[in-house]
Parts: C-alpha cells; sequence; structure tokens
C-alpha cells in the first residue's frame, strides 16, 4: 500500500469505533446499574426476613412466659379471663429487648368448660363420672420498632 492509498481511507472514517465504544460502554453501564439494585433489594429481603423472624421468636417467648406462669400454679390471669365478660384477661406488656426495641405483650383467653366423662385417663375421681376442666388460648403478641415487623402467637391449653 502506498502512502495516498493509506491518507485516502483515513479521511474516510469518522469516528463510527468511538460511537460503537461509547454505545458499548452504556450497555455495561445500565448492567452494573441494574445488578446493584438487585443486591440492594436482595439486601433488605434479607433484613425483612431476619425481622420478622426475631419478631415470631419474641413473640414464641411472650407465651412461653405466660405458660411459665401457669405451671408455677399462678392463676391469676387464667381466673381474670374466666370473670371477664368478654373472656379476656388484662394484658400484660413485656420488654424484650430493649436495646434492639422489641416488646412484647401476653393475655389469656376463656374458652369454656371441657367436661371429661369417666373411664378416661384424666378422671381422678373414680366415684365422680364428671372431670371438669376448663379450655384457654394463650396469645403473645410481639413489635419491633421503627421495623414494621410483628408477630401473634396463639397457644391453647386445658386446665384440669
Amino acid at each position: 500500500m502506498n502512502r495516498q492509498t493509506k491518507f485516502v481511507l483515513v479521511q474516510r472514517e469518522r469516528g463510527a469505533t468511538l460511537i460503537v465504544s461509547l454505545i458499548v460502554l452504556l450497555v455495561l453501564t445500565l448492567i452494573g446499574i441494574a445488578g446493584m439494585n438487585t443486591s440492594v433489594m436482595q439486601e433488605r429481603m434479607a433484613v425483612n426476613s431476619q425481622n420478622s423472624n426475631r419478631s415470631f421468636q419474641a413473640a414464641e417467648s411472650t407465651v412461653r412466659s405466660l405458660m411459665d406462669l401457669v405451671y408455677a400454679n399462678n392463676l391469676d390471669l387464667l381466673r381474670e379471663s374466666m370473670q371477664n365478660a368478654s373472656g379476656l384477661s388484662s394484658e400484660v406488656n413485656v420488654t424484650i429487648d430493649s436495646g434492639n426495641g422489641v416488646s412484647g405483650s401476653y393475655q389469656a383467653r376463656y374458652l369454656g368448660e371441657v367436661i371429661v366423662t369417666s373411664g378416661s385417663s384424666m378422671d381422678a375421681d373414680e366415684s365422680s363420672n364428671q372431670l371438669k376442666g376448663f379450655r384457654y388460648e394463650l396469645e403473645g403478641e410481639a413489635n419491633m420498632t421503627n421495623t414494621g415487623a410483628s408477630a401473634r402467637v396463639f397457644k391453647g391449653i386445658e386446665y384440669y
């Protein structure tokens, strides 16, 4: 190739390489932004899942606190729920984790009597044909401040 041919080829180029490289750079930038958005969304979903799990565990803990009271023969809330027309006891607030803003509450609901006929393993008095028991629903609730995460747990018990 001589000098004159090279000069003609250089004059015909009008910046096509620059345009193509800018388009490729734009596409790569858009792919990078989409990847960052996906990562941020996945992180938010993981945090929400963790907060939801923590509030559920806290609600379970509140119900367990009430059950511990019942097992220790502290039946004040159960008696209160039987005496109220609504069947609900008062709500007891507890602080579960003050450092992380987790608080909860529990209460008991009276559901009615259970009558066990003789011959069952629950019949303590063999001369009687009935043994009376009571059915309750224990409710525990927990909330995490500033996250919107909350959970409510119910547990049924029968007390004879």
